[in-house]
């Protein structure tokens, strides 16, 4: 792929393969053609992809008509029938009458929905509407000529741990395009250099950790069939933001999983492990007996929402989805947003591939798109949401429901500054699934004579982040990835699942992250 193409799309999720399929649609209904090509790092569409997932499916009319009638799909999207929220606390579950809860988090004429199954659907509308799909190629570097995004440059292949080549050593590639399409996920690599490169929001990201298990029943489902239950409190203190969900995935098949603000300020707080507290709680313990554990994941949600979005269309690139920001957290969705940015991000393209061939390729009315498929006014409406909770969840919770008609900014700071200097939990142990049994059942995999693909930028930070911080690395990471050995941070890169917490979740920012060769990371088939 050394040749130049039309359009390069980074990131094979709902978003870039939605802008990959509307593209060839727009090029077939006005007689022309163009090269579109989605590459992605995963080892196959959707094994990097995670989410909840509750969803508003419409969009899906739209782009690709006729998509109930394929019955093979149909087995895995699941109608809500029934929409709960309780607060948890102590041992105790009361239910809020639907009244209190907020109408955005209605989920009534919503359907529930394997992420990951989703993606592998759209991937295969895309390649029958003539897209090039190039899975396990990791983009590790934006491209840029003359203030122009002109493509993406690839990793190195074939190194050993110590960065000597291999025998099937190949040299990092370029593949150049026309326009580039960014649909590289929460927190993005190459999306995030892009922000770095030509501006960012007036707010800086924010992001929540979401861990998730799909659990089966041998037997009665105890907890039901169209169902989604959201719950707030228990187990994360009054100052995290967040709450915990249980979806109906099927006959069987249940998903259950925690939310937390990664702007908490524990040093030693640990994810999985009070994912395990939540699962512990009388009441959901409840819901779950008699099932099984069969897979696992974790993922981080940008949910800074309005005010943290940063440029999304630059000289020969636009940027969808998650990787731009589009997840309204009044929701708790972003999965319908990311799949109408990736239209709207589409019809802009087309538009402007009627351009000569050769010639740059306009990129015109890309917000103006946003606005009128309501991705834009949605974020608005929501614009100071996530902030309200800045405080805890007993102002926030009240504020969240006026925040619309504040008329001033509401301000956040970065995840890592949220950390505070001193700050324990010191949780005891709820025990459950223990943390490598958690990773096993990710399925993620990498080769383990690699260099790491994570770099401890100052190891000498480290020693005193230990009194500092209690290493929150070695407890915010949901792979086990880093580890104290009682002098330095030793890394087990092989466990990564591509979760994004320790790029923006480190309280010395002492931590990068690159994608691995490609083909490697997560296999998420039910997320």
């Amino acid at each position: 792929m050394s040749a130049p193409i039309d359009v390069l799309v980074v990131g094979a999720g709902p978003a870039g393969l939605a802008a990959a399929i509307r593209i060839r649609q727009q090029l077939a209904a006005t007689g022309r053609d163009a090269s579109v090509v989605v590459i992605d790092k995963a080892p196959r569409p959707g094994h990097h992809c995670l989410s909840g997932a509750a969803f508003e499916p419409a969009c899906l009319d739209e782009l690709v008509p006729g998509w109930r009638d394929d019955r093979r799909f149909m087995e895995h999207v699941i109608p809500v029938e029934r929409d709960e929220m309780y607060f948890l606390f102590g041992s105790r579950a009361i239910q809020l009458p639907p009244l209190v809860v907020p109408r955005p988090m209605n989920h009534l004429g919503d359907v529930t929905i394997s992420l990951s199954r989703l993606v592998a659907f759209l991937a295969g509308k895309a390649e029958r509407a003539g897209v090039e799909i190039y899975s396990g190629y990791s983009a590790r570097t934006l491209l840029v000529e003359d203030g122009r995004v002109v493509g993406v440059g690839l990793g190195e292949v074939g190194l050993d741990a110590h960065g000597g080549d291999k025998s099937n050593h190949r040299t990092a590639e370029e593949i150049r395009a026309r326009v580039t399409i960014l649909a590289d996920g929460t927190h993005g690599v190459i999306s995030t250099q892009l922000r770095d490169r030509f501006g960012a929001g007036r707010h800086p990201q924010v992001y929540s950790l979401g861990i998730k298990a799909v659990v089966q029943y041998a037997d009665e489902n105890a907890f039901g069939t169209n169902r989604v239950l959201h719950t707030l409190g228990y187990p994360n203190p009054a100052s995290v933001f967040g709450g915990g969900f249980m979806y109906s995935m099927g006959e069987k098949t249940v998903a259950v999983g925690l939310i937390l603000g990664l702007d908490w300020k524990y040093g030693d707080l640990t994810p999985q492990r009070e994912f395990e507290r939540y699962r512990a709680h009388p009441f959901i313990a409840d819901l779950l007996r008699g099932s099984v554990t069969v897979a696992t994941g974790a993922k981080t949600i940008p949910e800074g929402g309005y005010y943290s979005l940063g440029r999304l269309a630059v000289p020969g690139a636009l940027v969808v989805g998650d990787g731009a920001g589009f997840v309204n957290m009044e929701k708790i969705k972003g999965i319908h947003y990311a799949i109408r940015s990736g239209m709207a991000a589409a019809e802009t393209v087309a538009a402007g591939l009627a351009a000569p061939d050769g010639a740059r390729v306009p990129l015109v009315g890309y917000a103006d798109r946003l606005e009128a498929r309501g991705v834009l006014p949605d974020l608005r409406r929501a614009r100071n949401y996530r902030q309200s909770f800045r405080w805890g969840i007993y102002p926030g919770a009240p504020l969240s429901m006026v925040q619309r008609w504040i008329p001033a900014r509401m301000g956040m700071e970065p995840d890592f500054e949220g950390t505070r200097r001193g700050a324990r939990l010191d949780r005891p142990d709820p025990g459950g699934m223990d943390g490598a049994t958690f990773v096993s059942l990710t399925g993620s995999l990498h080769r383990e004579d690699e260099p790491a693909h994570m770099t401890v930028l100052d190891p000498e930070k480290c020693v005193g982040c230990e009194a500092d911080y209690a290493n929150s690395c070695t407890h915010f990471c949901p792979g086990q990835v880093y580890r104290w050995d009682g002098s330095k941070i030793v890394l087990s890169a092989s466990n990564c699942l591509h979760c994004m917490t320790c790029a923006v979740k480190c309280p010395l920012e002492n931590i990068r992250w690159l994608p691995p060769e490609g083909g490697e990371g997560p296999r998420f088939k039910q997320m």
